[in-house]
């Protein structure tokens, strides 16, 4: 008998089969052990601000740019946001009160929502 056909016999005898299944199955296990876990979803960002001023959207533009007493940076509230939302900006730009905004995260500029404190 050759050697070409003695580790041929090796290679599907069932023995052999079944430890290599087990290894595989072993490298499977470890390897899930080992995947990337996922995040924690952040909460989103709230802060009381007050309006500085509120800019209509330009004939190209999905948003209506807000400025902050509170900040130099624009923020932008979608279109078609909640029209409540607007309502309460405007509000706090004429009555120069606070209200409550939320984003998604600390470097967005998108308002995910307004509220009253």
């Amino acid at each position: 008998m050759s050697v070409k056909e003695n580790n041929h016999r090796h290679l599907i005898s069932p023995a052999y089969l079944r430890g290599l299944l087990g290894l595989l199955f072993l490298f499977g296990a470890l390897t899930s052990f080992e995947a990337p876990r996922h995040k924690a979803k952040k909460k989103p960002v709230e802060n009381t601000m007050t309006v500085a001023a509120i800019r209509p959207p330009n004939s190209n533009e999905t948003f209506v740019r807000i400025t902050f007493l509170q900040s130099q940076r624009f923020y932008k509230l979608p279109n078609d946001a909640n029209p409540a939302y607007l309502r309460l900006l405007k509000e706090s730009e004429q009555q120069h009160s606070p209200v409550v905004i939320k984003r998604a995260q600390e470097e967005s500029d998108v308002i995910l929502g307004v509220r009253k404190p």
